[in-house]
């Protein structure tokens, strides 16, 4: 497994992802309340205390034993469940594609071929012992509430220039510019 491979489902599986575990069935993006916001509005800074609340509640999800501590077991079902989330939205977004494309509603976009392009299983099969691998600094098998936060606080500090515990606008921008770069 590709170190890119680990690292991506890290961020899915144990960040970005996991916090959308804490109900039992995927929320489908037509049900979720829209969000808008006046044009030119500022977004909300992202701030340390945030990302770490965020982090927390992401853990105890992941954690369902409620032992402390997140086992090659849990990552693992916690990877299948967020693989099955994001193949439902693939589909989802794949039908609007077909509705959008076939503008004058004859039919001549054969849907089931269209359909065929979709994924219908995982890339991969859900690894949660490599996300321990990953994670695990002590090596004993599990993973600490310190060993989860460890990779998303060093990229927030990374950003954080200022150490302000804010991430500001202008802070933004920077890493943005600096990804481009490279």
């Amino acid at each position: 497994m590709s170190k890119a491979y680990v690292s991506l489902a890290l961020m899915v599986a144990l960040g970005a992802g996991a916090p959308a575990l804490a109900t039992a069935a995927p929320t489908p993006a037509a049900s979720r309340p829209a969000v808008s916001k006046p044009a030119g509005a500022a977004q909300a800074a992202p701030t340390r205390a945030a990302l770490l609340k965020g982090l927390d509640n992401a853990f105890k999800n992941i954690d369902t034993n409620g032992d402390g501590s997140i086992s090659a077991a849990e990552a693992q079902a916690t990877e299948g469940k967020i693989q099955q989330q994001q193949l439902a939205r693939r589909r989802s977004n794949i039908e609007a594609e077909f509705t959008k494309l076939d503008t004058n509603k004859d039919g001549q976009l054969n849907k089931a071929e269209f359909m065929a392009a979709a994924s219908t299983a995982p890339v991969s099969a859900p690894n949660g012992a490599a996300i321990v691998t990953q994670l695990d600094t002590n090596k004993d098998g599990k993973i600490s509430p310190d060993e989860y936060r460890a990779p998303r606080l060093a990229i927030f500090d990374k950003l954080d220039t200022n150490k302000d515990g804010t991430i500001s606008a202008t802070e933004r921008q920077a890493a943005i510019a600096s990804r481009t770069k490279k």
